[in-house]
C-alpha cells in the first residue's frame, strides 16, 4: 500500500477528517473541566446513565443551553412519517437487527483500528466488555422507540448523552497530563468525523446487508426510511452536514471509501476488542464454537473477504483450527463447508440443550426474595417476565427445536444451508429473550425494552 496514496469522498480528504471532532458538544464539555464543576457534570452524567433520565435544569449554564439548543430541534411531516416507517421495521426485525449487530456489525467494524484505539486506550471494552457491548444494544432500542425524537423521550436524550460522553472521553483522552498511554496524533483526533459518520451508517448499510444475509432483504422504501431515521440520528450525535449523505447509494459511496481507508491499518486492537466481544457472548450462554461459526457465517465479504481470519484467527485460530483453513481450490471449499455444517449442527443441538436447561431459570428469575430481589421482580414484570405465560423464549425455543427436529419430534440427521439461515434468524430472538432479563451490574434499571415492544415481540408473558 502506498504510504502517499489519498482516500478522499466528495473532495473530503479523510485522513484530514481524522483531525476534526464535534465541537459544539467538546466546547460546552470544555467550559466544564475549566469552571472546575467537572465533578458536578460527572455526577448528572454517572446518574443519568444509571436513572435513565436528563434533568436539563441541574446542568451547568454551559451544558444546559448546549443541550437546550438540541432539544429544539424541529422535524417534518415527511421526516416523522419516515421515523414511523423506520419503527415499525424495527418491530418487524428488530430481533435480526440483534443478530447482526453482535455477529457482524461490531466485528466487522473492529478491522478500523485508529478508532478500536479509543476503546483500547481507555480499557473500555477490556474491564468492563459486557457492560460497553450491551449499552450498544441498549441505545439502538432507545432511538428505536416509538417517538424517539420527542425531547422527553429516552431515544433523543441517549443520543444526546453518548455525543457528550464522547467529548468527555476526548477530553481525557487529550489531557496531556493524563497518566498511562498517550494518544498517538498518527491515529487522528479521537472519535472524529470519520469515525462518527462510518458507525452511524454502519447501523443502517450493515443491517441492510446482514438482512440480505439472512435471505430477507429490505425493499427499497424500507431502506430509505431507515436510513433517513439514522442519519437524522447521525445529526443530533454530531455528525457534520457535508458528512450527511442524501440516499443509500451516495451513503455505501462514503462507507467503501471510510472502510478503504481505516482498514487497511495493521490490525491489533481490533482483534482484542472481537476477543472481548465472543467472550461477552457467553451471556447467552452460546458455546464459543458457535459463536465462531456464527461470525465466519455473517463476516463473509467480498470487499475484506479475510476478515474473519484477520480478526478473530489470533486469539482463536490455535484453540478451533478447523475454522481457520484456507482452501486451494473450489472443490476444497465445498468439501470444508460440509466439515463446518457438521459442525454447526453439533453446536447449535449442544445450545438447545443448554437452553432447554436454562429455561425455566431464564423464566423464574422473579422467585428471588429480599428488598432489592423484589424491585428486581417488579421490574421484570414490567418486561413481561411472567410466570405461567408465554414468553419470547417460549416461541422462539419452540422454533429452534422445530428446526432442529422433524415433524414426528425426532432430531433430524444433517442440517441444510436453508435451515441454518432459518436458525439464525431465531438465534436473534433468543437473544432479545435473554436481554429483557439481563440486568447491568450497578444498574438497576437493568436492560430496557419498550413497552410497546412486550405485545409485538411476546416479552409480557
Amino acid at each position: 500500500m502506498n504510504e502517499l496514496q489519498k482516500f478522499t469522498w466528495n473532495g473530503i480528504d479523510l485522513e484530514g477528517l481524522r483531525q476534526v471532532m464535534d465541537q459544539p458538544s467538546d466546547d460546552a464539555v470544555a467550559s466544564i473541566f475549566e469552571s472546575g464543576s467537572m465533578r458536578h457534570l460527572g455526577a448528572l452524567l454517572k446518574g443519568m446513565a444509571e436513572n435513565d433520565d436528563f434533568v436539563s435544569k441541574e446542568l451547568p449554564p454551559a451544558m444546559h443551553d448546549f443541550v437546550q439548543q438540541e432539544l429544539e430541534i424541529s422535524f417534518s411531516e415527511e421526516d416523522i412519517a419516515l421515523f414511523n416507517q423506520t419503527h415499525n421495521i424495527w418491530k418487524r426485525d428488530g430481533m435480526k437487527f440483534v443478530f447482526i449487530l453482535f455477529f457482524r456489525a461490531l466485528p466487522y467494524t473492529y478491522m478500523a483500528e485508529k478508532p478500536a484505539n479509543v476503546l483500547r486506550t481507555t480499557r473500555l471494552l477490556e474491564t468492563q466488555t459486557s457492560r460497553r457491548v450491551f449499552e450498544t444494544a441498549q441505545f439502538v432500542f432507545d432511538v428505536m422507540d416509538r417517538h424517539w425524537w420527542m425531547p422527553k423521550k429516552r431515544g433523543i436524550l441517549t443520543a444526546l448523552k453518548i455525543r457528550i460522553m464522547h467529548s468527555g472521553m476526548r477530553h481525557v483522552i487529550l489531557d496531556a497530563n493524563k497518566q498511562g498511554e498517550k494518544w498517538n496524533e498518527a491515529w487522528g483526533k479521537p472519535i472524529s468525523q470519520e469515525d462518527l459518520i462510518a458507525t452511524n451508517q454502519v447501523f443502517s448499510l450493515e443491517f441492510f446487508k446482514g438482512m440480505s444475509m439472512l435471505g430477507e432483504t429490505l425493499n427499497a422504501q424500507e431502506q430509505k426510511a431507515w436510513f433517513h431515521t439514522w442519519k437524522t440520528i447521525g445529526r443530533i450525535m454530531g455528525v457534520h452536514e457535508n458528512l450527511i449523505c442524501k440516499d443509500v447509494a451516495e451513503a455505501w459511496t462514503l462507507q467503501h471509501a471510510v472502510y478503504a481507508h481505516l482498514f487497511k491499518d495493521e490490525t491489533q486492537s481490533g482483534i482484542l476488542l472481537a476477543e472481548k466481544l465472543v467472550e461477552a457472548l457467553d451471556h447467552f450462554h452460546m458455546p464459543e464454537e458457535l459463536v465462531l461459526l456464527l461470525m465466519k457465517r455473517m463476516l463473509a465479504d467480498e470487499q475484506f473477504p479475510d476478515c474473519f481470519e484477520r480478526m478473530l484467527g489470533p486469539s482463536f485460530a490455535s484453540k478451533h483450527p478447523e475454522y481457520f483453513v484456507s482452501h486451494n481450490s473450489d472443490r476444497e471449499k465445498k468439501e470444508h463447508d460440509a466439515v463446518l455444517r457438521k459442525h454447526f449442527h453439533t453446536h447449535i443441538k449442544t445450545y438447545y440443550d443448554t437452553l432447554k436447561d436454562k429455561k425455566p431459570e431464564i423464566k423464574e428469575k422473579k422467585k428471588n426474595s429480599g428488598f432489592w430481589n423484589k424491585i428486581l421482580s417488579f421490574i421484570l414484570n414490567l418486561f413481561g417476565i411472567d410466570k405461567g405465560g408465554t414468553h419470547l423464549i417460549d416461541t422462539q425455543f419452540d422454533k429452534l427445536h422445530n428446526l432442529l427436529h422433524d415433524g414426528k419430534g425426532k432430531p433430524i440427521e444433517e442440517i441444510e444451508e436453508e435451515v441454518i439461515i432459518e436458525l439464525m434468524s431465531v438465534l436473534g430472538g433468543i437473544m432479545v429473550s435473554i436481554l429483557s432479563i439481563y440486568f447491568r451490574e450497578g444498574k438497576e434499571t437493568g436492560f430496557r425494552i419498550p413497552k410497546d415492544l412486550e405485545d409485538n415481540w411476546a416479552l409480557k408473558g
